[in-house]
């Protein structure tokens, strides 16, 4: 305080004598005048000093957004939206191909990233009302704002989709890598052929935000070093935007299990001490998921989705202060009463929008074929880098070259498989021409919804891999369909032909509750805090996995090689688990029931290799119901099909 700072210069001479006289009075008590005086005229000086505000600090840029309102952000911020590198999330969608299933979800990364910025804003500055005990400072609410805005820089074209694409490649080169080794006659690929795949295979969005956010740092070093970003005792202001961006999740998790997160925290965190680290909570949230980007784009997601469920966080944003967790790191605490809303009204939105919208059957097919589209454009399309240097796509990105990665737009992509003006991506074009425009799509085979739980565990149910899946069904392919007895030649099928994906749809943490993560505080007493070890209501985990066929476009319509193949994934299946498995229609006004009579099943499915027999209950999509099939047996695993496993007899 200035009190505290004023302290040494405050102290007032003491008198010789008790009697002096009267010049010496006069003289002590102008002394004393003079001093008070100067602390006076100090003490205002410091005051005044506080109280200004940095024109880049003045709250004056106001958009208006359909989601949050009027929304007021300091002058730094619009000095950042008005560059290029920000500029271009106006040409990638929020949602990738998303939109080519919900019409209204065209949104994009521009403005999400915007609301996150204000979200973070207002956050920090409650906590700095609050709580002046933090002492969070002007730099601190700047960096957090900062992080906010700039956390989805390095979005490519089609958002999380292109992750997909370049996974994928990575993939493929580790197949070929192997393949070349075992003919060379090595055990494993080369130390630069794993350097190569592991670039492809662990690269992030996250990875290319930092990045570009490290070439904004270098445009705008007089604004930011204006606005008041530096690097000094208190921290690294421009490396703290970057870790709150992309924190190093795996070792704080690590650290935090360990017990040693407090005594470890200087050694890989560079931006703040640990006092502070409650900040590394509120852009990226590695300790429970519960963060600020969530808030923005479950509520905009949502509005564009028309989907009407929300989250409400102006309530969790007033509702939250700092408070020490066991190993006494500051941590951000919501109180306890909350608990109930967190995962009723969060992590079950999550859920259902992932069910609902992120992993509907009719995007993961979209995404299917458009990664093969950005595959054939990838071996023939060049970019433009960094001195004049032509690269393919995936290389722009897992180089992060600052001049051809920023054009991997939606805009970019789509103008030139509309416009045809390159012959050499003519392929592509063709394929977008075919399965985006006019909507002539692979199959699905089959939709299952894994069980959650091992057999008497709380263990997850193993998600099989893809390869595993396509090589069950063809496996039982050939004697599935000799017992569908249409009067039609058995269709061969190969493996190129079959896509399967496997889904996640969680709380954000995979298994695990983030609710259990979560340091609460009661608001009733000072009792300290506490954590919840198990939430008894939480379902955090569901598991999914999908077949689709993609045959040659006119033999999409091939309904009998369908229900074969479908038929072939239910025997896959029933090996898997023992008790019933059900199919029911991908559309509910196409059911149908048809009943196969079978052994009694188990009482409660339990997990084995030798599965004992089980009732098989089919839901068709041929014809309006005719017959209610029997009552379910409890705990059943539906599978979803497009056509019915088995036709009447």
């Amino acid at each position: 305080s200035a009190s505290d700072e004023l302290s040494g210069d405050a102290r007032m001479p003491g008198r010789t004598s008790a009697v002096g006289s009267s010049t010496d009075d006069m003289e002590a008590m102008t002394e004393h005048a003079r001093i008070k005086a100067l602390v006076q005229d100090r003490v205002r000086n410091i005051l005044a000093a506080r109280s200004i505000v940095l024109p880049l600090l003045r709250e004056t840029f106001t958009p208006n957004d359909p989601v949050h309102g009027l929304m007021h952000l300091p002058a730094i911020v619009k000095v950042v939206v008005d560059t290029l590198t920000f500029q271009r999330m106006r040409q990638i969608k929020q949602l990738g191909i998303c939109a080519l299933v919900y019409p209204g979800a065209t949104h994009n990364r521009f403005f999400h990233s915007i609301g996150t910025c204000f979200l973070a804003y207002e956050l920090t500055k409650v906590l700095q009302v609050r709580q002046p005990e933090l002492c969070i400072s002007n730099r601190d609410v700047l960096c957090i704002s900062l992080a906010g805005l700039c956390h989805d820089l390095g979005h490519p074209c089609f958002s999380h989709m292109f992750e997909g694409f370049v996974h994928s490649l990575g993939k493929e080169k580790r197949e070929q890598a192997n393949t070349r080794a075992a003919a060379e006659g090595r055990d494993e690929p080369t130390e630069e052929e794993k350097k190569t795949i592991a670039t492809y295979e662990s690269w992030t969005h996250e990875q290319a935000s930092v990045f570009l956010l490290k070439g904004l740092f270098k445009e705008l070093e007089g604004p930011f070093r204006e606005a008041g970003l530096r690097v000094d005792d208190d921290g690294d202001d421009f490396m703290c935007i970057g870790e709150l961006i992309d924190p190093p999740k795996t070792e704080l998790e690590a650290l935090l299990a360990e017990t040693q997160l407090k005594g470890k925290w200087s050694s890989i965190i560079k931006g703040r001490p640990v006092e502070k680290a409650w900040m590394y909570e509120i852009v990226s949230n590695w300790r429970s998921g519960i963060d600020v980007d969530k808030f923005d784009y479950f509520r905009r997601d949502a509005l564009h989705l028309g989907i009407q469920r929300q989250f409400d966080h102006g309530r969790y944003i007033k509702g939250i202060k700092v408070v020490d967790d066991e190993g006494g790191v500051p941590t951000i605490s919501p109180p306890d009463k909350d608990k109930d809303n967190l995962r009723e009204n969060m992590m079950e939105l999550r859920k259902h929008l992932h069910r609902t919208a992120y992993q509907h059957k009719t995007v993961k097919k979209l995404e299917i074929h458009m990664i093969d589209i950005l595959k054939r454009m990838d071996e023939a399309l060049r970019v433009t880098g960094l001195n004049g240097c032509k690269l393919r796509m995936s290389e722009a990105a897992v180089t992060f070259d600052p001049v051809a990665y920023p054009k991997l737009t939606d805009t970019f992509v789509e103008s030139r498989l509309l416009d045809r003006e390159d012959d050499t991506i003519t392929q592509a074009a063709d394929l977008y021409e075919q399965h985006i425009l006019r909507r002539q799509m692979m199959r699905l085979v089959a939709d299952w919804d894994l069980p959650r739980f091992l057999d008497g565990s709380d263990r997850p149910f193993p998600l099989p891999e893809s390869e595993e899946v396509i090589a069950g069904l063809l496996a039982e392919y050939n004697s599935a369909a000799s017992s569908c007895k249409t009067g039609r030649p058995v269709r061969a099928i190969v493996a190129s032909e079959l896509r399967s994906q496997v889904a996640k749809i969680h709380y954000g943490m995979g298994s695990q509750d983030p609710i259990t993560r979560v340091v609460f505080h009661s608001t009733k007493s000072e009792a300290g805090s506490r954590g919840f070890q198990v939430d008894y209501d939480a379902k955090p985990l569901r598991q999914k996995i999908f077949v689709f066929w993609n045959p040659p476009v006119e033999e999409l319509q091939d309904t009998v090689t369908l229900q074969r193949l479908t038929c072939a994934f239910h025997k896959w299946a029933e090996g898997k688990v023992t008790g019933p498995v059900i199919a029911v229609p991908a559309s509910p006004s196409k059911l149908r029931a048809w009943r196969r009579p079978r052994a009694s099943p188990s009482p409660s499915p339990t997990l084995g290799p030798a599965p004992a027999p089980a009732e098989l209950v089919l839901e068709a999509s041929m014809a309006a119901p005719t017959e209610m099939p029997a009552k379910r047996a409890r705990r059943t695993l539906k599978i979803n099909a497009s056509c019915p496993a088995y036709p009447d007899p």
